[in-house]
């Protein structure tokens, strides 16, 4: 990945999404959209079809809804018996084997800091730490105003010159910023987002973008109108055959470790499934995404559609297009990649 853009399939937890959304085919899906509706709705075209019915990943667009969002999707059908796809999914070492994945933990949701006890920077991670004890607004860091004070102030408490005492006292600062914007969304949703200080009165908003992502998605609140509802609204009550879970993530993106709040909404019903993954906090490199999953029996396996939104302020300002064409095609190979791990492991 160059230095334009960060890995956009973050959001963190590709390979345990589409894990998880496979083990979805294996539900009888009896009503509702058809793949055909489906892939008019999305837009692929009629040589892709013949592709996609040939087993070969298929791009197709997702809208942008502005300068700085970035989004991408992939469909493939697998013909894969939903016994192998249970069977892989058990096996729990997908996430576990993603190279990037530093650490991850679930996050209950009446937990507290204890919940990102194994979150934590090492001894060849101390630059970034100290880095951190010199956060300004601007676009190093994703940070509130406040947060930016409250590592100034641990920097004037501390040995700066002690690595240890330095890897330490921000770890653990890091552990409170994080269990206190986990119970802010839990509690407030998208309200509950504290927006990034960028300097000069420029601030990032991820929960502006995160509903943005979420009102372009047509094909979402097309089929699954109640479940589009409640990720506006959430934590209002959720579509019954909804779970909604948690999770924090240590992931390196763009070499360096960054830790990544997800909410994780999964839903099942008689005429399809869909996975829904909100990255509504990341460290550094962009400022949010929304990963879109849904799946239903076709011919003799099962179609996967598989979108990301992501918003970074990387591709805006000068230069704009070229940006963005270059921030999909690296999204579109990611995700492909991701995709075709997963098939191989799938099939053995």
């Amino acid at each position: 990945m160059n230095a334009i853009l960060p890995s956009l399939v973050p959001a963190g937890l590709p390979k345990i999404l589409l894990a998880s959304l496979l083990l979805l085919a294996a539900s009888q899906v009896r009503a509702g959209p058809t793949p055909d509706e489906l892939i008019g709705l999305v837009g692929i075209t009629k040589s892709d079809v013949s592709r996609l019915n040939n087993g070969e990943i298929v791009s197709y667009l997702v809208s942008e809804p502005n300068g700085k969002a970035l989004a991408d999707g992939i469909a493939v059908y697998l013909k894969t018996a939903p016994g192998k796809i249970v069977e892989a999914v058990k096996r729990g070492d997908l996430l576990a084997h993603d190279p990037d994945v530093i650490a991850y933990g679930a996050v209950p949701s009446e937990a507290g800091v204890e919940a990102f006890a194994n979150f934590a920077y090492t001894a060849a991670q101390v630059d970034e730490a100290r880095e951190l004890l010199n956060a300004q607004a601007g676009a190093d860091f994703n940070l509130s105003t406040q947060e930016i004070g409250r590592f100034a102030a641990l920097k004037a408490s501390i040995d700066t010159d002690d690595d240890k005492a330095v890897i330490e006292a921000v770890s653990n600062q890091y552990r409170s910023i994080l269990a206190e914007r986990m119970r802010a969304y839990q509690s407030r949703g998208l309200k509950g987002i504290a927006s990034y200080d960028r300097g000069k009165g420029d601030k990032g908003d991820p929960s502006t973008e995160l509903t943005m992502a979420t009102l372009a998605s047509k094909l979402l609140a097309t089929y699954f109108p109640n479940l589009h509802k409640a990720l506006l609204q959430f934590p209002a009550s959720l579509p019954e055959h909804t779970e909604s879970l948690f999770r924090w993530v240590n992931r390196v993106v763009q070499d360096r470790p960054t830790p990544i709040l997800i909410h994780r909404l999964l839903f099942e019903s008689d005429y399809g499934a869909v996975l829904l993954q909100r990255a509504f906090y990341v460290g550094h490199s962009y400022n949010c995404s929304q990963i879109f999953a849904g799946t239903l029996p076709y011919q003799d396996g099962a179609l996967v559609l598989y979108s990301v939104r992501s918003s970074t302020d990387q591709v805006s300002g000068m230069g704009e297009a070229l940006k963005h064409a270059i921030g999909r095609k690296q999204m579109e190979q990611e995700m492909i990649k991701k995709l075709q791990a997963l098939k191989a492991k799938v099939h053995g």
